[in-house]
């Protein structure tokens, strides 16, 4: 049924067609709330100014109106944002979970990941105490020489040690009070067995004159003593300098 009331304005404006300004006035008759309206609007509007003063368009103001609109319709249309995709596991807890028992779940992996992370540490550092233990039951000093200096090093002094490492053989020699060497001038280390020298390199003394130099033995290798002697070059095969300690 159509609202009579809603031409309230139009009529007192005069701007409904006879027909409907007809079919108002009928009800009009009847709507208390309308009469009241209508008696303070007229006189509202009877008491309006009608004297204006006319003025042309400008030609322009039409084309200034409408780039004004759809400026504002290009403005105020966007393209809705996409919503960020969802991939890997926050796509998998978003389909199987709803959001509170997706929650629970990520919490109870990641306890779970955790747990597993620190079971793989303790494995390692179990490994690794395992291999310490191992290898320090499987090393021992199986003999021990003495060596003292002569000639140009007599005031030097020394130990060399046989140590059985796994299932190989290293010699540790320690020196202490060895002179200082000039340029290229070295303490070569030689193994004699019967009446051979083997090297078993070389080493420059530190500032106090002590050095200190490991040498890995060849398998089956042996040797009788040990010959310490100053040579003008590094890596000899043969002795070419003085012996300057030996052992005892």
């Amino acid at each position: 049924m159509e609202n009579k009331c809603e031409n309230l304005s139009l009529y007192i404006i005069d701007e409904l067609s006879e027909h409907e300004k007809a079919q108002f006035e009928h009800h009009l008759k009847t709507c208390i709330h309308c009469q009241k309206e209508v008696d303070s609007l007229k006189e509202t509007w009877e008491m309006l100014s009608y004297d204006f003063e006319e003025k042309d368009v400008p030609a322009s103001l039409k084309g200034e109106v409408m780039d004004f609109i759809f400026q504002e319709q290009e403005t105020s249309v966007q393209p809705p944002e996409e919503e960020p995709k969802k991939h890997g596991i926050n796509l998998f807890f978003t389909k199987q979970f709803s959001p509170l028992s997706a929650g629970i779940a990520a919490v109870l992996l990641m306890g779970v990941i955790g747990l597993l992370w620190s079971n793989l540490q303790l494995r390692d550092n179990i490994a690794a105490l395992e291999n310490k233990v191992e290898s320090s039951e499987t090393t021992q000093i199986v003999k021990t020489f003495n060596l003292s200096g002569q000639n140009t090093a007599a005031s030097a002094r020394g130990n060399a040690y046989l140590v059985q490492e796994g299932g190989g053989t290293v010699l540790v020699i320690e020196l202490k009070n060895m002179p200082d060497t000039k340029n290229e001038e070295v303490y070569q280390v030689w193994l004699l067995k019967n009446g051979k020298r083997q090297s078993a390199g070389t080493l420059k003394p530190d500032s106090s004159g002590n050095g200190l130099i490991t040498y890995r033995l060849p398998k089956n290798h042996s040797f009788d003593d040990i010959g310490i002697t100053l040579e003008p070059n590094p890596n000899n095969t043969q002795p070419q300098g003085q012996k300057v300690m030996g052992t005892t």
